[in-house]
């Protein structure tokens, strides 16, 4: 990283301080006394009719004409996270593909010990506390010693993508906290450590798999590291593997990824492209397509930085580089909403770019690749209000 002169200590704490502080009282927005924090969960009126009984009789917030969001089928997974009850099936908009997510429902369950009541304020606030502890991790790639480590911490926690997994207790941001720790065993050496946390993270998104490829050490090429590394692959995938198998019992379907989520390189990208350059061009920034304008920006520029960044021996390069490659392949229902779903699916890659735009070495273009790279942190404001 360039010489940049050091911030006091004092200045860390608040800098530290105030940005939690501003999230939390923004959070705290969303309270009320008879629901509690279930506003965060997106329960939508159109689905109210098929709403467990568990979560039925206990009080939560409901969207008027609304058929919320996806937080609302996880959440009630959490209050039968084997998905014993039958009733389940009827109330998720598509039971097989919710069900492979199951990770969060289970900790949600957990903290709830059981309890509807509790289990639904536990599903809706288990995002804040990732996104506390990821502010923590966070620290260890960005120390707040200087004005550039400062600037990448808070454009990371305020990202669009976690905020919006914050804003509507999704799974993205409690996945990216689970990948910070993954990366911060395998930067230390505790390989096995970091495959199984890997592991546990295919459970809350499959896409987490994709930490196989920071997993894989491209340099350790002797007979012993190989059978090691192939062991790590084999631990990182058994866990989504195991759970794949109870749920086919479950449902006896295929529970992979369809045609139309991923799809020909750069078809829907371009397609979105296309349609949110042709809204803002004709309405400017009053244009519904607003937010999608800033994903794009960002998560182009995150992917073009990356690429020509090359460096394979680095775990975080060949983590954003998997995410990257993901990137041209992902299908229109992907990119369509304001913002897109892919802002939060790229969540990876954008704590990956900002990793390797720490040690950019030219001031200018740091600062450029820095507004560009982590334009959604307005997305992300926009949401908390």
């Amino acid at each position: 990283m360039p010489n940049v002169p050091s911030v006091p200590p004092i200045v860390r704490w608040l800098v530290y301080l105030f940005t939690v502080a501003l999230f939390l009282w923004s959070i705290g927005r969303f309270y009320d006394p008879s629901t509690g924090f279930t506003a965060l969960i997106g329960f939508g009126e159109t689905f109210a009719v098929r709403t467990l009984p568990a979560v039925k009789t206990n009080p939560h917030h409901i969207v008027r004409q609304s058929s919320g969001y996806d937080g609302q089928f996880y959440a009630q997974m959490a209050t039968d996270p084997l998905l014993r009850d039958p009733a389940i099936d009827r109330a998720m908009d598509d039971a097989p593909l919710r069900a492979r997510r199951i990770l969060f429902s289970w900790t949600a369950y957990v903290l709830g010990m059981g309890r509807p009541r509790w289990i639904l304020q536990a599903y809706a606030l288990q995002n804040v506390l990732c996104w506390i502890v990821l502010s923590v991790l966070l620290l260890r790639w960005f120390p707040l010693t200087s004005g550039r480590t400062i600037a990448l911490w808070i454009a990371t926690l305020l990202t669009g993508g976690l905020i919006w997994s914050v804003r509507s207790a999704l799974l993205d941001g409690p996945s990216l906290m689970l990948l910070a720790l993954g990366m911060t065993a395998l930067e230390r050496g505790h390989w096995w450590l970091s495959a199984a946390v890997f592991g546990v993270s295919g459970l809350a998104r499959e896409t987490n798999l994709l930490s196989v490829a920071a997993q894989v050490r491209p340099t350790a090429l002797s007979i012993r590291s190989i059978a090691a590394q192939l062991g790590q692959v084999v631990l990182i995938v058994l866990p989504l593997t195991v759970w794949f198998d109870y749920i086919y019992s479950i449902y006896r379907t295929l529970l992979y990824t369809t045609g139309s989520t991923l799809a020909r390189p750069f078809a829907a990208l371009v397609w979105k492209w296309q349609l949110t350059l042709s809204d803002v061009l004709a309405r400017g920034w009053n244009a519904s397509g607003r937010f999608s304008a800033l994903t794009l920006l960002a998560v182009s520029v995150q992917a073009v930085y990356v690429a020509i960044r090359w460096d394979w021996k680095n775990p975080w390069w060949r983590l954003g580089m998997a995410y990257a490659v993901l990137m041209p392949l992902l299908g229109v229902p992907l990119w369509e909403g304001e913002p897109p779903t892919a802002l939060r699916v790229l969540l990876p890659l954008a704590l990956a770019f900002n990793i390797l735009l720490r040690d950019c070495k030219r001031e200018a273009l740091f600062w450029v690749l820095l507004v560009c790279g982590n334009a959604t942190v307005v997305v992300g404001m926009a949401m908390l209000g």
